[in-house]
């Protein structure tokens, strides 16, 4: 069985467990799906939606931890770029294995159903990258249109 995460507002937390991860949409209505990460040996990648997630909805975060069956089709690739479809077990693999998995996200197109959640924890902290997962390092960019509803836009633009 594939294991992965799935990264959701504290206040779900009830709704998850009684009824499961709803599907969603995604990649502008091109299908539903729920957004997770493979679970690797490295808890920085495991967890790197986290503090993402984070800067977008500043609300405290909780991990639902789910296993489907192996042979199950998903969608993986980087965020923004198009995905190929795999087994659950192959984008584990992938993840694994990639050469920078940053960035990495998996697609599942359906619902998970309370059952398969083998887990609800609170992460040891936001983990991860912000804005893109090469950014670290680097300032972010300070033009009106990146900076649109960011906290601290107004000092971001001086500085740029």
């Amino acid at each position: 069985m594939a294991t992965f995460i799935h990264v959701f507002a504290e206040a779900a937390r009830r709704s998850i467990q009684r009824r499961g991860i709803k599907a969603g949409q995604y990649a502008k209505k091109r299908g539903t799906g729920v957004y997770a990460s493979p679970v690797t040996q490295d808890y920085y990648f495991t967890h790197q939606w986290c503090r993402e997630i984070k800067r977008q909805q500043n609300v405290p975060k909780l991990v639902a931890r789910f296993r489907i069956p192996d042979d199950e089709e998903v969608y993986i690739g980087r965020y923004g770029v198009q995905h190929i479809r795999v087994a659950a077990s192959a984008a584990i693999r992938i993840a694994r294995e990639h050469v920078a998995p940053a960035g990495l996200e998996v697609i599942i197109p359906r619902s998970i159903k309370p059952k398969e959640i083998l887990k609800i924890y609170k992460p040891a902290k936001a983990l991860g990258w912000r804005y893109y997962p090469e950014a670290k390092g680097k300032k972010p960019c300070g033009c009106a249109y990146c900076q649109k509803g960011e906290p601290y836009s107004a000092a971001k633009k001086k500085a740029a």
